[in-house]
């Protein structure tokens, strides 16, 4: 090998070692008018069908006004999908857009139900609620995936709640086998 191929190949190995992994999404929390602005000019199109939310940047202020938290989801630096959250009383609400079409089928709507879920364990509440669109099948078998069960339809029949009961953590200490 030629002291030029050397480097090339250390420069690769370098490189490969900060590359996150292919499934690796970071939620990012939306503070700011501008942050929202982001997320809304990323790509109207994607985002047009929220189920029963209208995507405008002003309704997505009206949102974060109404308690809602508000996240881009990003992979690689580029939005796949949003979501929403809040925390009521014993619960955690959410609802989420549509994961990105060239994204979808990569297992990110269970990530971001694992996310969810991570969010109600560590915040002790008792039960998650999430809406989707009465239309959105793929979201219904995601829910019925995850032991959401369907509690009431809203909104004139448009939107589906669905709960999940979250059980506490519990902690087992490793036994000695005699």
């Amino acid at each position: 090998m030629t002291k030029k191929n050397k480097k090339e190949d250390g420069d690769f190995k370098e490189a490969s070692k900060v590359l996150p992994h292919p499934n690796t999404i970071r939620f990012i929390k939306c503070h700011t008018d501008e942050e929202l602005k982001k997320l809304y000019n990323y790509d109207v199109d994607v985002f047009a069908e929220a189920g029963d939310f209208d995507w405008s940047l002003e309704n997505l202020k009206k949102e974060k006004k109404q308690g809602w938290e508000i996240y881009s989801v990003e992979q690689h630096h580029e939005i796949i999908a949003a979501v929403f959250l809040r925390f009521d009383n014993d619960k955690l609400e959410t609802k989420n857009t549509s994961i990105k079409m060239t994204f979808q089928g990569q297992g990110f709507s269970h990530r971001i139900k694992d996310f969810y879920e991570h969010l109600a364990r560590a915040h002790k509440v008792s039960s998650i609620i999430h809406y989707c669109a009465v239309d959105n099948f793929r979201a219904i078998a995601l829910n019925e995936s995850h032991g959401y069960k369907r509690v009431q339809t809203l909104k004139n029949g448009e939107v589906i709640e669905w709960e999940k009961k979250i059980a506490p953590l519990t902690l087992t200490t490793p036994t000695k086998s005699s």
